[in-house]
């Protein structure tokens, strides 16, 4: 409300003139279509600032550099990054390379990527049973029944399954699958193994499962011309172990045709 000065003693009526009262600043208010054009071109300057980063210091050691090349020393501090160069360095990445992305030392952000992360600390998954699969409030636990981190059933399942499909490939599953003679000199091994002729088993010291049976005398005189397998080629590194697994079946088979003899 405006009210003309008047003089209180005066006949003469005031005149009141009706004024807009004035607005007070929403915070909140949405912004405006221009606004937001400007603002979709805003570049990110979260980090240190664009005249105080690394490349900007660097920048302005070249361009001292160059105002004082050639000039003599004015006795001049001009700071710890900005000393004479009298020996100009390469354009390499341990040098003077003019990007920051090539140089030595920290880059400059991008001012063209806006990076939005969220650390969610409280996913309100249900504990019990993303780890054991069972809760005992049922389907009235107010936090989420989910297990992203772990297989179901049939997943494990059919995993198992397509690991073991190859393994009994090079099984032996029965006596008649065993080696009967030596893979060098063909000769049968005997029947009574307390004759001298001892059987040995030839494998790698990895451990490659090589598993290939010969004669002690075959196997040493083989180990003489090559250090690797005679069949596989394998490498042997000079190991025998003495063949007792196959010994024993042997007896066992050769005891069960005796008997089988003897009836």
């Amino acid at each position: 409300m405006i009210i003309e000065k008047n003089s209180l003693e005066s006949d003469e009526p005031t005149v009141v003139l009706p004024t807009k009262r004035a607005q007070k600043q929403q915070p909140n208010i949405t912004l405006s279509v221009q606004q937001q054009r400007e603002n979709a071109t805003a570049t990110y300057e979260l980090d240190t600032e664009k005249d105080k980063d690394a490349q900007a210091i660097f920048e302005k050691a070249q361009k001292i550099n160059e105002e004082l090349q050639g000039q003599a020393d004015d006795k001049v501090y001009r700071g710890i990054n900005n000393y004479a160069q009298y020996h100009k360095k390469r354009d390499t990445a341990a040098g003077n390379a003019s990007s920051g992305l090539v140089r030595k030392g920290p880059i400059r952000a991008p001012a063209n990527l806006r990076a939005t992360v969220r650390w969610d600390y409280q996913p309100d998954i249900c504990k019990d049973y993303k780890e054991t699969g069972f809760c005992g409030f049922g389907d009235s636990c107010k936090f989420l029944h989910d297990r992203p981190d772990y297989k179901h059933g049939w997943q494990l399942e059919r995993e198992e399954t397509e690991h073991k499909a190859g393994d009994s490939d090079y099984e032996i599953h029965s006596n008649e699958e065993l080696p009967f003679k030596c893979f060098i000199c063909y000769a049968r091994w005997p029947v009574s193994f307390s004759m001298g002729n001892k059987l040995s088993r030839i494998t790698s010291m990895a451990y490659l499962g090589c598993k290939h049976y010969f004669c002690e005398k075959c196997a040493l005189s083989q180990y003489k011309k090559s250090t690797r397998c005679f069949i596989c080629n394998a490498q042997t590194s000079g190991v025998f172990n003495p063949a007792k697994e196959l010994e024993a079946k042997m007896k066992e088979r050769n005891s069960d045709d005796d008997d089988d003899d003897d009836e």
